[in-house]
């Protein structure tokens, strides 16, 4: 089974917990089994014998089958919960690494938290339906035969009665079987959406707030409730038809046993002992064939969410080469053309080198391209651009650019991101080795007090940095790009939130340490051009078609 295969490695990583749940569930399972031959047998024997010893024997039986059953029970229970969790946990990291490894454009139209619960959402579903059938499959296949033997034994006619019954539950699965899998498909995608819809609705707040749009953002959220309401009423209209069909088989299936089975018991060919095993056996039957039709309509959910994630880990990851460098001496872009559609290049025909112990300014208007130049040559666009870019005469495609930003290469967005952590955690973040006194000693010196805060380093910052300001905030980032020291430094609009004082630290500290970098900055503001060694106008580049 291709499910069984997809998520057997997630399973298996936990294989002593696996192996507990296995141990306790066949022991269940064996109690189960012996329980009803145990009673029947002990019916008959007071019938026939009536003695105290019969009962007191039986009652011992009875009771340490129960403590046993208890502990078998919680123990599978638990150890259930511990792989099953972290088998999903496992499957959910899996595939959100491979997402962050995708190509930057995959990301362009993405709904974050529609992706979020999709895939949480189908790793816990094939886990859960892995783990909870690939022993019970067995274990039911191997109840079936018992019970049919044992049942056969005590009243063959009985149990030939029976039979026929089985044809008719396979029957009812295959007419479901697509009409199952397609409504499932559908609500899953309708329920991912709407759970997207409330969470946009946080998101955007302060929007809805600002705007006053209450009622509008409202809308929006019943009309995608709507939509997902209907696939839900869509999928339990198909669903209660295949169940409900589980129920008339079963009712059938009483009529004829009580039937047929009091009749043998007139006719003394059947002991009431050997009518309630067969009653008892009957309901396992039935138990199997029942869960078996079931397990059509939760494999056929377990198939969508395995296409569904299936279609994210098939998604072609961005080109990252293998070979990696200690430092960073020149950067030679030829002939480099970009485009977004394929028709209109925002970068044509480049060409362009940067060298270590320069500053390098990228001007130029909205829209013409100077963060997807910087994207470029940090090798998030490696999927789409024509041309070549070299690092140390390395091509830009053949290099781990992974290792690469991560060691030598450190960036301060023009709208930072930091996490939900505490200052000292955000400017450490992402670097391995680093003097803790030193983070202190840089932001003084981009004119950050941390002292200001009352827990100084250790200051939380909450979601979204909504209780620092613009300019704290842009300090971290260039902070923490300076306490990495790599080769090559990126800077977009490191000036936008900084007071006049801040602005004169801050190019002080760059001309102190440009020796042995290269330094790149995307700016609008003139009064930071004094500092920059060569400058790359946009404007002119891209409407000149040459080399800057």
């Amino acid at each position: 089974m291709k499910i069984f295969k997809f998520v057997k490695e997630y399973i298996f990583k936990y294989k002593i917990q696996l192996f507990i749940f296995l141990i306790f569930s066949i022991i269940s399972w064996i109690i189960s089994i012996g329980l009803p031959y145990i009673t029947g047998n002990y019916i008959d024997s007071l019938m026939n014998f009536q003695n105290r010893q019969t009962i007191i024997d039986f009652t011992i039986k009875i009771l340490l089958m129960g403590i046993i059953n208890i502990i078998s029970s919680f123990v599978v229970s638990y150890s259930y919960v511990k792989v099953q969790t972290k088998s999903a946990i496992e499957l959910n990291f899996k595939a959100l690494e491979h997402i962050s490894k995708m190509p930057i454009l995959y990301f362009k139209n993405l709904d974050s938290a529609y992706l979020n619960q999709r895939i949480n959402s189908d790793s816990n579903t094939l886990i859960s339906f892995v783990l909870s059938n690939f022993l019970d499959i067995l274990i039911r296949a191997l109840t079936l035969i018992i019970v049919f033997y044992i049942s056969f034994k005590i009243n063959r006619k009985l149990t030939m009665i029976l039979i026929p019954l089985i044809p008719l539950y396979l029957a009812i699965y295959f007419i479901f079987k697509k009409p199952l899998f397609k409504s499932g498909y559908e609500l899953k995608e309708k329920q991912n959406k709407f759970f997207s819809k409330m969470n946009e609705q946080l998101y955007n707040i302060n929007l809805i707030k600002l705007n006053s749009t209450f009622e509008e953002s409202q809308k929006q959220l019943r009309t995608s409730f709507s939509t997902m309401f209907e696939s839900l009423l869509k999928y339990t209209r198909i669903s209660y038809i295949f169940s409900s069909s589980d129920s008339m088989t079963m009712i059938i299936s009483q009529i004829i046993i009580f039937f047929f089975g009091g009749m043998e018991i007139i006719n003394e060919n059947l002991t009431i002992g050997q009518f309630t095993i067969i009653i008892s056996y009957f309901s396992m039957i039935m138990g199997c064939i029942s869960y078996y039709l079931n397990l059509g309509k939760s494999y056929q959910d377990a198939l969508v969410s395995y296409n569904r994630l299936e279609e994210i880990l098939n998604e072609t990851k961005e080109i990252n080469g293998d070979k990696r460098i200690n430092s960073i001496d020149t950067i030679v872009l030829k002939e480099v053309c970009f485009s977004y559609d394929d028709t209109n290049n925002i970068i044509d025909n480049f060409n362009y080198t940067f060298k270590k112990g320069n500053i390098y300014g990228i001007i130029g208007q909205n829209g013409t391209g100077k963060s997807t130049f910087i994207n470029l040559i940090l090798g998030l666009f490696n999927n789409y651009y024509k041309g070549k870019i070299y690092y140390n005469s390395i091509e830009l495609k053949k290099l781990d650019m992974y290792h690469i930003r991560k060691r030598i290469i450190g960036i301060s967005e023009q709208e930072p991101a930091l996490i939900n952590d505490t200052i000292g955690k955000n400017v450490t973040y992402g670097i391995d080795i680093y003097n803790y006194d030193d983070i202190e000693e840089v932001l003084k010196s981009l004119n950050l007090d941390i002292n200001k805060f009352q827990d100084g380093l250790n200051t939380n910052i909450y979601e979204a940095a909504n209780n620092i300001s613009g300019g704290e905030k842009l300090k971290i980032s260039l902070a923490r790009t300076f306490l990495k020291n790599p080769d090559m430094i990126i800077l977009d609009e490191p000036t936008s939130a900084l007071d006049v004082n801040s602005i004169e630290k801050l190019e002080f500290i760059l001309k102190e340490i440009k020796k042995d970098k290269i330094i790149i900055i995307v700016t609008h503001n003139r009064d930071i051009l004094d500092i920059l060694d060569e400058i790359i106008d946009l404007n002119v580049v891209n409407s000149l078609n040459c080399e800057a």
